[in-house]
Protein backbone atom coordinates (compact mmCIF):
# COMPACT_ATOMS: atom_id res chain seq x y z
CA UNK A 1 0.00 0.00 0.00
CA UNK A 2 1.32 3.47 -0.84
CA UNK A 3 2.29 5.82 1.87
CA UNK A 4 2.43 9.70 0.78
CA UNK A 5 4.43 11.67 3.00
CA UNK A 6 3.03 15.38 3.31
CA UNK A 7 5.00 17.71 4.79
CA UNK A 8 3.47 21.62 5.97
CA UNK A 9 6.36 23.85 6.84
CA UNK A 10 5.67 27.25 7.42
CA UNK A 11 6.84 29.56 10.61
CA UNK A 12 5.21 29.95 13.73
CA UNK A 13 1.87 31.43 13.95
CA UNK A 14 1.35 30.98 10.38
CA UNK A 15 -1.75 29.00 10.72
CA UNK A 16 -0.21 25.17 9.81
CA UNK A 17 -2.39 23.25 12.99
CA UNK A 18 -5.19 25.39 11.93
CA UNK A 19 -4.91 24.47 8.64
CA UNK A 20 -4.82 20.32 9.51
CA UNK A 21 -7.71 20.08 11.15
CA UNK A 22 -9.98 22.56 8.71
CA UNK A 23 -8.01 19.83 6.49
CA UNK A 24 -9.69 16.99 9.02
CA UNK A 25 -13.05 18.58 9.58
CA UNK A 26 -13.96 18.84 5.83
CA UNK A 27 -12.64 15.14 5.17
CA UNK A 28 -15.19 14.67 7.91
CA UNK A 29 -18.06 16.86 6.40
CA UNK A 30 -17.33 16.90 2.52
CA UNK A 31 -17.56 13.33 1.38
CA UNK A 32 -17.77 12.54 -1.93
CA UNK A 33 -18.30 9.60 -4.24
CA UNK A 34 -15.97 10.18 -6.53
CA UNK A 35 -12.52 10.35 -4.05
CA UNK A 36 -11.79 7.21 -2.01
CA UNK A 37 -12.69 7.59 1.69
CA UNK A 38 -9.68 9.01 3.46
CA UNK A 39 -9.99 8.79 7.46
CA UNK A 40 -8.20 9.78 10.44
CA UNK A 41 -6.87 7.18 12.84
CA UNK A 42 -7.75 7.38 16.48
CA UNK A 43 -5.11 9.82 17.47
CA UNK A 44 -5.09 12.59 14.44
CA UNK A 45 -8.62 12.43 15.24
CA UNK A 46 -8.19 13.32 18.93
CA UNK A 47 -5.34 16.19 18.68
CA UNK A 48 -7.12 17.58 15.29
CA UNK A 49 -10.65 17.44 16.73
CA UNK A 50 -9.51 19.03 19.57
CA UNK A 51 -7.96 21.87 17.77
CA UNK A 52 -11.17 22.44 15.75
CA UNK A 53 -13.17 23.04 18.81
CA UNK A 54 -10.91 25.66 19.84
CA UNK A 55 -11.09 27.53 16.44
CA UNK A 56 -14.55 26.89 16.43
CA UNK A 57 -15.02 28.05 19.74
CA UNK A 58 -16.87 31.52 21.38
CA UNK A 59 -13.94 33.85 22.38
CA UNK A 60 -10.89 34.47 21.48
CA UNK A 61 -11.25 31.40 19.16
CA UNK A 62 -7.39 29.97 18.21
CA UNK A 63 -5.28 27.11 19.97
CA UNK A 64 -2.23 28.10 21.77
CA UNK A 65 0.82 28.09 20.16
CA UNK A 66 2.10 24.46 19.53
CA UNK A 67 4.84 23.37 22.22
CA UNK A 68 8.81 23.64 21.33
CA UNK A 69 9.35 19.99 21.60
CA UNK A 70 6.05 18.98 20.15
CA UNK A 71 6.48 16.70 17.13
CA UNK A 72 3.14 14.63 16.16
CA UNK A 73 2.76 12.45 13.61
CA UNK A 74 -0.73 12.63 11.51
CA UNK A 75 -1.79 9.83 9.46
CA UNK A 76 -5.15 9.25 7.08
CA UNK A 77 -5.97 6.47 5.49
CA UNK A 78 -7.95 5.67 2.14
CA UNK A 79 -10.65 3.00 1.78
CA UNK A 80 -12.13 1.63 -1.48
CA UNK A 81 -15.39 0.71 -1.64
CA UNK A 82 -14.91 -2.89 -0.89
CA UNK A 83 -13.21 -1.70 2.83
CA UNK A 84 -9.95 -2.29 1.28
CA UNK A 85 -7.00 -0.22 2.11
CA UNK A 86 -5.67 1.99 -1.16
CA UNK A 87 -3.12 4.22 0.42
CA UNK A 88 -2.24 5.94 3.43
CA UNK A 89 -0.81 10.14 4.25
CA UNK A 90 1.67 10.97 6.31
CA UNK A 91 1.51 14.63 7.89
CA UNK A 92 3.03 16.12 10.83
CA UNK A 93 2.31 18.85 12.97
CA UNK A 94 5.39 20.62 15.02
CA UNK A 95 5.81 24.46 16.57
CA UNK A 96 7.04 26.52 13.62
CA UNK A 97 9.85 28.60 15.16
CA UNK A 98 11.81 25.08 14.35
CA UNK A 99 12.38 26.65 11.01
CA UNK A 100 12.66 30.67 11.80
CA UNK A 101 15.42 29.80 15.42
CA UNK A 102 18.91 28.25 15.27
CA UNK A 103 18.90 25.47 17.42
CA UNK A 104 15.54 24.51 17.35
CA UNK A 105 15.11 20.45 18.73
CA UNK A 106 13.49 19.38 16.13
CA UNK A 107 14.92 21.23 13.14
CA UNK A 108 16.86 18.40 12.02
CA UNK A 109 14.33 15.95 12.18
CA UNK A 110 12.09 18.20 10.01
CA UNK A 111 14.83 19.04 7.67
CA UNK A 112 15.38 14.93 7.36
CA UNK A 113 11.58 14.27 6.55
CA UNK A 114 10.93 17.18 4.22
CA UNK A 115 13.58 15.32 2.13
CA UNK A 116 11.94 12.09 2.18
CA UNK A 117 8.85 13.47 1.11
CA UNK A 118 6.43 13.13 -1.56
CA UNK A 119 5.03 16.98 -1.22
CA UNK A 120 5.42 19.92 0.59
CA UNK A 121 2.71 22.70 1.61
CA UNK A 122 4.58 25.80 2.38
CA UNK A 123 2.37 27.79 4.93
CA UNK A 124 2.36 31.56 3.95
CA UNK A 125 0.88 33.76 6.81
CA UNK A 126 -2.26 36.00 5.13
CA UNK A 127 -1.01 38.48 7.56
CA UNK A 128 2.35 38.87 6.51
CA UNK A 129 1.32 38.47 2.44
CA UNK A 130 -1.19 41.79 3.46
CA UNK A 131 1.92 43.35 4.74
CA UNK A 132 4.17 42.56 1.73
CA UNK A 133 1.31 43.98 -0.98
CA UNK A 134 1.90 46.90 1.37
CA UNK A 135 5.50 47.45 0.98
CA UNK A 136 6.99 45.44 4.25
CA UNK A 137 8.94 42.60 2.25
CA UNK A 138 11.63 41.90 5.77
CA UNK A 139 9.73 39.22 7.39
CA UNK A 140 9.30 37.42 3.29
CA UNK A 141 13.20 38.11 2.68
CA UNK A 142 14.57 37.53 5.82
CA UNK A 143 12.36 35.42 8.48
CA UNK A 144 10.98 33.23 5.91
CA UNK A 145 14.47 32.23 4.32
CA UNK A 146 14.73 28.99 6.21
CA UNK A 147 11.36 28.04 4.52
CA UNK A 148 12.30 28.66 1.00
CA UNK A 149 15.28 26.50 1.80
CA UNK A 150 13.31 23.57 2.75
CA UNK A 151 11.14 23.86 -0.15
CA UNK A 152 13.02 24.41 -2.53
CA UNK A 153 14.32 21.14 -3.12
CA UNK A 154 13.46 19.10 -5.85
CA UNK A 155 11.69 15.58 -6.94
CA UNK A 156 8.05 16.49 -4.99
CA UNK A 157 5.10 18.28 -5.57
CA UNK A 158 5.05 22.11 -3.95
CA UNK A 159 2.00 23.75 -2.31
CA UNK A 160 2.50 27.56 -1.18
CA UNK A 161 -0.54 27.61 0.97
CA UNK A 162 -1.89 31.67 1.49
CA UNK A 163 -3.60 31.37 5.08
CA UNK A 164 -5.66 33.62 6.82
CA UNK A 165 -7.22 34.55 3.28
CA UNK A 166 -10.10 36.41 4.93
CA UNK A 167 -8.09 39.06 5.62
CA UNK A 168 -6.77 39.24 1.99
CA UNK A 169 -10.14 39.16 0.15
CA UNK A 170 -12.21 41.70 -1.37
CA UNK A 171 -8.92 43.31 -0.95
CA UNK A 172 -6.34 41.76 -3.14
CA UNK A 173 -6.62 39.10 -5.75
CA UNK A 174 -4.64 35.92 -6.28
CA UNK A 175 -2.76 37.24 -9.15
CA UNK A 176 -2.10 40.66 -7.48
CA UNK A 177 -0.71 38.13 -4.20
CA UNK A 178 0.91 35.66 -6.86
CA UNK A 179 2.96 38.43 -8.36
CA UNK A 180 3.72 40.35 -4.97
CA UNK A 181 5.35 36.49 -3.90
CA UNK A 182 7.48 36.34 -7.12
CA UNK A 183 9.55 40.07 -6.53
CA UNK A 184 10.94 37.94 -3.67
CA UNK A 185 13.99 36.15 -4.11
CA UNK A 186 13.81 32.87 -1.93
CA UNK A 187 10.16 33.07 -3.10
CA UNK A 188 10.85 32.09 -6.95
CA UNK A 189 13.71 30.19 -6.71
CA UNK A 190 11.82 27.68 -4.64
CA UNK A 191 9.05 27.63 -7.04
CA UNK A 192 11.07 27.57 -10.30
CA UNK A 193 13.08 24.62 -8.73
CA UNK A 194 10.54 22.91 -7.63
CA UNK A 195 8.51 23.48 -11.02
CA UNK A 196 10.62 20.95 -12.64
CA UNK A 197 9.60 17.76 -10.95
CA UNK A 198 8.96 15.21 -13.35
CA UNK A 199 8.72 17.45 -15.92
CA UNK A 200 5.02 18.06 -14.10
CA UNK A 201 2.88 21.00 -15.15
CA UNK A 202 1.13 20.85 -12.10
CA UNK A 203 4.07 19.88 -9.31
CA UNK A 204 3.97 24.06 -7.79
CA UNK A 205 1.10 25.44 -6.83
CA UNK A 206 -0.55 28.80 -4.69
CA UNK A 207 -3.78 28.17 -3.48
CA UNK A 208 -5.63 30.28 -0.70
CA UNK A 209 -7.42 29.05 2.08
CA UNK A 210 -9.20 30.50 5.47
CA UNK A 211 -10.20 28.41 8.44
CA UNK A 212 -13.50 31.11 9.20
CA UNK A 213 -16.26 31.95 6.81
CA UNK A 214 -18.32 30.27 4.66
CA UNK A 215 -17.07 26.02 4.30
CA UNK A 216 -13.49 26.22 5.83
CA UNK A 217 -13.45 22.63 5.52
CA UNK A 218 -13.92 22.13 1.99
CA UNK A 219 -11.37 25.11 1.41
CA UNK A 220 -8.43 23.69 3.57
CA UNK A 221 -9.13 20.12 1.53
CA UNK A 222 -7.71 22.03 -1.67
CA UNK A 223 -4.24 21.87 -0.98
CA UNK A 224 -4.50 17.63 0.10
CA UNK A 225 -6.27 17.07 -3.15
CA UNK A 226 -4.03 19.38 -5.37
CA UNK A 227 -0.94 17.72 -3.77
CA UNK A 228 -2.56 14.68 -3.92
CA UNK A 229 -3.76 14.00 -7.60
CA UNK A 230 -0.16 14.03 -9.02
CA UNK A 231 1.20 11.65 -6.40
CA UNK A 232 -0.71 9.36 -7.12
CA UNK A 233 0.00 9.49 -10.34
CA UNK A 234 3.14 8.26 -9.82
CA UNK A 235 2.21 5.88 -7.21
CA UNK A 236 -0.14 4.44 -9.89
CA UNK A 237 2.39 4.13 -12.50
CA UNK A 238 4.85 2.48 -10.19
CA UNK A 239 2.46 -0.26 -9.07
CA UNK A 240 1.64 -0.90 -12.74
CA UNK A 241 5.46 -1.53 -13.51
CA UNK A 242 6.59 -3.56 -10.76
CA UNK A 243 3.30 -5.43 -11.34
CA UNK A 244 3.86 -8.18 -7.96
CA UNK A 245 2.11 -6.40 -4.88
CA UNK A 246 3.52 -2.90 -5.53
CA UNK A 247 7.02 -4.29 -4.52
CA UNK A 248 10.59 -3.49 -6.57
CA UNK A 249 12.04 -5.75 -4.46
CA UNK A 250 9.57 -9.00 -5.29
CA UNK A 251 10.63 -7.97 -9.07
CA UNK A 252 14.53 -8.03 -7.99
CA UNK A 253 13.67 -11.27 -6.43
CA UNK A 254 12.05 -12.64 -9.59
CA UNK A 255 15.39 -11.54 -11.90
CA UNK A 256 18.00 -13.05 -9.60
CA UNK A 257 15.82 -16.30 -9.15
CA UNK A 258 15.43 -16.58 -13.03
CA UNK A 259 19.67 -16.08 -13.28
CA UNK A 260 20.46 -18.74 -10.73
CA UNK A 261 17.96 -21.16 -12.24
CA UNK A 262 19.46 -20.47 -15.55
CA UNK A 263 22.83 -20.78 -14.52
CA UNK A 264 22.04 -24.14 -13.50
CA UNK A 265 20.16 -24.66 -16.34
CA UNK A 266 23.03 -24.17 -18.69
CA UNK A 267 25.70 -26.08 -17.00
CA UNK A 268 23.97 -29.13 -17.16
CA UNK A 269 23.00 -28.49 -20.70
CA UNK A 270 26.86 -28.43 -21.82
CA UNK A 271 28.26 -30.57 -19.31
CA UNK A 272 25.73 -32.75 -21.26
CA UNK A 273 26.46 -32.02 -24.61
CA UNK A 274 30.52 -32.21 -24.38
CA UNK A 275 30.13 -35.60 -22.66
CA UNK A 276 28.15 -36.48 -26.08
CA UNK A 277 29.50 -35.25 -28.53
CA UNK A 278 32.87 -35.11 -30.01
CA UNK A 279 35.67 -32.25 -29.42
CA UNK A 280 35.78 -30.15 -31.78
CA UNK A 281 34.72 -26.68 -33.62
CA UNK A 282 31.29 -28.03 -34.42
CA UNK A 283 30.89 -29.71 -31.25
CA UNK A 284 31.44 -26.20 -29.55
CA UNK A 285 29.00 -24.25 -31.98
CA UNK A 286 26.51 -26.81 -31.19
CA UNK A 287 27.00 -26.03 -27.22
CA UNK A 288 27.02 -22.52 -27.84
CA UNK A 289 23.47 -23.45 -29.60
CA UNK A 290 22.11 -25.50 -26.86
CA UNK A 291 23.02 -22.92 -23.88
CA UNK A 292 21.18 -20.55 -25.64
CA UNK A 293 18.12 -22.60 -25.94
CA UNK A 294 18.36 -23.67 -22.44
CA UNK A 295 18.98 -20.02 -21.30
CA UNK A 296 15.68 -18.62 -22.84
CA UNK A 297 13.71 -21.82 -22.02
CA UNK A 298 14.95 -21.77 -18.50
CA UNK A 299 14.35 -17.97 -17.88
CA UNK A 300 10.38 -17.90 -19.13
CA UNK A 301 9.64 -21.49 -17.21
CA UNK A 302 11.04 -19.30 -13.95
CA UNK A 303 8.99 -15.87 -14.67
CA UNK A 304 5.45 -18.02 -15.28
CA UNK A 305 6.15 -19.62 -12.25
CA UNK A 306 6.71 -16.71 -10.61
CA UNK A 307 3.63 -14.42 -12.01
CA UNK A 308 1.45 -17.47 -11.02
CA UNK A 309 2.73 -18.12 -7.53
CA UNK A 310 3.42 -14.32 -6.42
CA UNK A 311 0.74 -11.78 -8.36
CA UNK A 312 -2.23 -11.32 -6.49
CA UNK A 313 -5.64 -12.91 -6.99
CA UNK A 314 -7.06 -9.06 -8.46
CA UNK A 315 -3.29 -8.00 -10.24
CA UNK A 316 -1.36 -5.26 -9.01
CA UNK A 317 -2.71 -3.60 -12.44
CA UNK A 318 -6.10 -3.04 -10.45
CA UNK A 319 -4.59 -1.59 -7.78
CA UNK A 320 -2.70 0.25 -10.57
CA UNK A 321 -6.11 1.51 -12.15
CA UNK A 322 -7.79 2.41 -8.37
CA UNK A 323 -5.02 4.68 -7.51
CA UNK A 324 -5.21 6.28 -11.40
CA UNK A 325 -8.85 6.92 -10.50
CA UNK A 326 -8.46 8.21 -7.25
CA UNK A 327 -5.95 11.15 -8.82
CA UNK A 328 -8.29 11.84 -11.54
CA UNK A 329 -10.88 12.28 -8.63
CA UNK A 330 -8.97 14.42 -6.73
CA UNK A 331 -8.61 16.82 -9.93
CA UNK A 332 -12.40 16.66 -10.47
CA UNK A 333 -12.91 18.07 -7.21
CA UNK A 334 -10.61 20.61 -7.51
CA UNK A 335 -12.23 22.10 -10.64
CA UNK A 336 -14.46 25.00 -9.49
CA UNK A 337 -11.27 25.94 -7.40
CA UNK A 338 -9.20 26.09 -10.82
CA UNK A 339 -12.05 27.92 -12.36
CA UNK A 340 -12.27 30.45 -9.26
CA UNK A 341 -8.31 30.91 -8.90
CA UNK A 342 -6.86 30.26 -12.69
CA UNK A 343 -3.99 32.42 -10.98
CA UNK A 344 -3.20 29.09 -8.80
CA UNK A 345 -1.06 27.59 -11.54
CA UNK A 346 2.14 28.79 -10.96
CA UNK A 347 4.50 26.87 -13.44
CA UNK A 348 4.01 28.83 -16.56
CA UNK A 349 4.98 31.66 -14.25
CA UNK A 350 8.38 30.65 -12.70
CA UNK A 351 9.52 28.26 -15.17
CA UNK A 352 8.81 30.18 -18.69
CA UNK A 353 8.90 33.55 -16.86
CA UNK A 354 6.98 36.60 -19.70
CA UNK A 355 9.70 39.34 -19.78
CA UNK A 356 8.49 41.91 -17.55
CA UNK A 357 8.30 39.60 -14.91
CA UNK A 358 11.20 37.71 -15.21
CA UNK A 359 13.05 40.97 -15.03
CA UNK A 360 11.83 41.25 -11.55
CA UNK A 361 12.30 38.09 -10.52
CA UNK A 362 16.02 37.24 -11.79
Amino acid sequence: MPFIDIVPIGPAGSGKTCLLAAMKQGLDTHSSDAVPVLSADPTTTLRLDQTWGLVRADGSGWPAATDRDVWVDLCFEAWCDDGEPLYEVGLVDYDGSCVTVDGHPVSRTLAARVRRADAVLCVLDGARVAALLGGERAFFEHTMSGVWKLAAGRGKVVRFVVTKWDLLEGRATLEQVRDALAEVPGFAAAARRSSGWRNAPGSVGLIPVSVVGEEPGRQAVVPLWSALAPVLRVAAERARRTGRGGSAAAEVGVNWLAQAVTAEAVRRVLHRVVGEVPEGRGARRYAGFAAAGASMLAEAAVRTWSDRATRPAHGQAGRARLLRRAAEACQWELDGFRHRFPASALHGVVSSLPTPLRRRVG
